[in-house]
């Protein structure tokens, strides 16, 4: 059984990517949650490098750090009418707001508690991969003759969600 350490790089990516992910669900403007969420997916592709998985860093960051946040900024301008009158309801609770994030980060102590103690005994048990794991050529295959069906489903999901935003959209301003 081989095992690795865990690198101090790591640590460090690992803390601004919760710090990050925190700011996603903590910040009080759109714009500001979407740039958590870039630095989120920027550091993930940072821990990918480090784990030695260049081709998975550059998709992250080109696929998601890149199309889907635009998407997701597009959304954003297309709904801040929307988000102004959410604001101004008096429905939202700040107390519940308040207990559920205390609740939260509760929970994700215990956890970190739990888990942290084990942390460097299960990182790595050693398997080794075929000659083939991980090029372009195989994650091609597994992803246009393997899994073709749940990748078109999900682009079929994103494209309905587009016109449905774009629909919602339109049916408020006019």
């Amino acid at each position: 059984m081989v095992v690795m350490e865990i690198a101090p790089l790591q640590w460090v990516l690992g803390l601004v990517l919760i710090l990050s992910s925190l700011g996603v669900l903590l910040a009080k403007e759109a714009v500001h949650a979407c740039l958590s969420f870039m630095l989120a997916l920027l550091t993930l592709a940072g821990l990918y490098l480090e784990l030695h998985v260049e081709l998975i860093a550059a998709l992250q960051v080109l696929v998601y750090a890149g199309a889907i946040l635009v998407l997701f900024m597009f959304v954003i301008v297309l709904f801040q009418d929307a988000h102004a009158k959410i604001l101004h309801s008096k429905a939202r609770s700040n107390r519940w707001l308040i207990v559920s994030s205390a609740s939260l980060f509760a929970a994700a102590f215990l956890l970190f508690a739990i888990w942290m103690p084990n942390v460097n005994h299960h990182v790595n048990q050693g398997t080794l991969q075929p000659a083939q794991f991980g090029t372009l050529k195989s994650i091609g295959k597994a992803l246009y003759i393997d899994y073709f069906f749940p990748f078109e489903a999900v682009i079929l999901l994103f494209l309905v969600a587009i016109v449905g935003a774009l629909y919602i959209g339109k049916k408020e301003r006019s």
